[in-house]
């Protein structure tokens, strides 16, 4: 009765929009489970590693050198590159435990191509042993596995550099001094970190200028310290480094799990990246908005929060369209005008401005929202205008339902427009000189809300905290955020999205002028650790004196979808 009368609480809270919050109630299993991993000998000398000022530094040099890699959503196949490299020539893993391939290829998984284009995940794999149990259950030939990832992609640059200038400079600036405004004055700072030709960092003063830890930004200017400038400083690459650290350490110390554990820098979580690194691991299409999960991943705990202890445990959706209309040239039918580009765009705009969403009538409904984000037309040649115009709409809600009913009403509109602007000169669309319409990207985030909080992830996340002593609070809110975990939420997979990377300040996410500060590096270690042991308790584990912890999540992940995707 005490869950159910939670789950009515939790259902009230968001169809009023509330922020409520949620304390989860852990089975003795996995409190017994999680205490025992945690105690473990080979866990605890990994718990000191990653706790020291050794492993700390490691981090942030390795930070510092893969996120100046250029990575934009959709063209990271140079850091995914870099990262497999390290991970065989000197992180210790064997080619054979390697998932991806530098084509973006994963073997197994229920879809391979997404928006047309190859996937650059990269993911290495930590082996289990529940294959070679009597019995052990399948999905169609697949073991379960558990996923721990971080997103490898950046905002900016926003294109792709050229091959022989693949890096992007780490400027420092004094932390006193005001954030730059502009690229150019970010290019004017003269003092940046340095790096030799095989990549790795030089320690010359610049570099002691840059690593020093602070407890806050104020701390950082009283004691005389640098702002690092680089894209992906905090989102993700601190997060992403802490996930590779956390394989790494698994390797070093001969972890053994029951499941297998797949540990990812995934692909595509920014912009129009269109989480195409977790619908390629979760086979999910959005074509048919569901998810085959061919992989059998049973189990996902991300990166990417800035929320540490709460985290995130429900997801805003949203559909995204950019829809492009091009007129003839020489806009006219012989001496009679011609439809416009521009005003069939505008038409759009404002028949989606006439729309209203459910939050528009009932305030106590979810919040549910749309924009216009971006309107352009193509620079026009002398005494011509513009032929195409380009519009670009955005709907989100924390809900599925009225996420679709709002897509609904919104996407007819493109179409009404185009035959009403045409109309308007005797044309119907289609004619000769019509103005057309094409849908040159859709986007697709699912919206998820967890209907149970007593699920297996979220007893884990809580029980970590308490057993570890890091980032506990009194309860977990239900707020809701647009991440990596979107895809498997949606697909069924229980999933918690919290944060590794600790910093004493950052701005500028999404911008060219990212930048950070280096934080507690205890802090820091532990919650790489916490990744690690929440990982484990899902996934089971061999313990030093030759106990089998069972695992946590059952071996069948969820799926929303038998079919596979091309």
């Amino acid at each position: 009765m005490q869950k159910s009368r939670c789950a009515i609480a939790v259902l009230l809270a968001v169809a009023a929009g509330s922020a409520w919050a949620v304390v989860p109630e852990v089975s003795p299993e996995i409190a017994k489970a999680t205490e025992t991993i945690y105690k473990d000998p080979a866990m605890q000398k990994m718990l000191t590693e990653l706790t020291s000022a050794e492993n700390a530094q490691f981090r942030f040099n390795t930070h510092m050198e893969v996120a100046r890699i250029a990575s934009p959503s959709r063209s990271e196949m140079r850091r995914a590159q870099e990262l497999t490299r390290r991970m065989v020539e000197e992180w210790g893993f064997d080619k054979s435990d390697i998932m991806t391939t530098p084509e973006g290829v994963i073997k197994g998984a229920g879809i391979q191509i997404v928006d047309g284009k190859p996937v650059y995940n990269v993911c290495v794999r930590i082996p289990g042993t529940y294959s070679q149990e009597k019995g052990a259950q399948s999905y169609k030939g697949q073991f379960p596995k558990v996923l721990l990832e971080g997103h490898i992609d950046t905002v900016n640059p926003p294109e792709l550099p050229p091959a022989d200038s693949p890096y992007m400079p780490v400027k420092l600036q004094k932390a006193s001094e005001a954030v730059v405004a502009t690229p150019a004055a970010l290019a004017a700072i003269k003092d940046e970190l340095h790096f030799d030709k095989n990549g790795k960092i030089i320690q010359d003063e610049n570099y002691k200028k840059a690593y020093v830890r602070y407890a806050s930004l104020d701390d950082a200017k009283k004691k005389g310290g640098y702002r690092i400038y680089v894209p992906g400083f905090a989102d993700a690459m601190g997060n992403t480094t802490g996930v590779m650290t956390a394989a790494i350490m698994m390797k070093k110390y001969n972890i053994k799990p029951v499941y297998d554990i797949w540990i990812c820098g995934t692909a595509g979580e920014e912009g129009q990246g269109n989480l195409c690194g977790m619908k390629q691991l979760y086979g999910y299409s959005q074509d048919a908005g569901k998810g085959n999960n061919a992989l059998n991943f049973v189990a996902n705990f991300a990166a990417d929060s800035t929320s540490p202890g709460a985290g995130r445990l429900n997801y805003v959706g949203s559909y995204r369209f950019e829809i492009k209309y091009t007129e003839p040239a020489g806009y006219k039918q012989g001496d009679k005008p011609a439809p416009s580009a521009l005003m069939a765009m505008t038409r759009s705009i404002s028949k989606i401005a006439d729309q209203r969403t459910i939050s528009d009538t009932d305030k106590k409904a979810p919040w549910t929202t749309y924009t216009v984000g971006v309107s352009r037309c193509d620079d026009a040649k002398a005494g011509e205008r513009s032929r195409s115009c380009t519009l670009m709409v955005d709907m989100r809600s924390p809900l599925q339902e009225p996420l679709s009913e709002v897509r609904s009403r919104i996407e007819p509109t493109f179409k009404a427009a185009l035959d009403e602007e045409n109309a308007q000169y005797g044309l119907k669309t289609g004619d000769k000189n019509a103005v057309k319409m094409e849908l040159v990207w859709f986007g697709d985030r699912p919206a998820y809300q967890r209907p149970n909080y007593q699920d297996v992830v979220t007893q884990i996340f809580w029980q970590s905290a308490q057993t570890i002593g890091i980032d506990k609070v009194k309860e977990l809110t239900i707020d809701s955020g647009s991440l990596n975990d979107n895809v498997p939420a949606a697909v069924g997979v229980p999933t918690v999205n919290f944060n590794i990377h600790t910093i004493a300040a950052s701005g500028g996410g999404h911008t060219f002028n990212e930048w950070g500060i280096p934080g507690d590096y205890v802090a820091e270690g532990k919650r790489i650790f916490r990744m690690v042991l929440m990982g484990l308790t899902a996934a089971g584990y061999h313990t030093s004196d030759g106990q089998v912890v069972a695992p946590a999540a059952d071996p069948i992940g969820a799926r929303t979808t038998e079919e596979m995707f091309k």
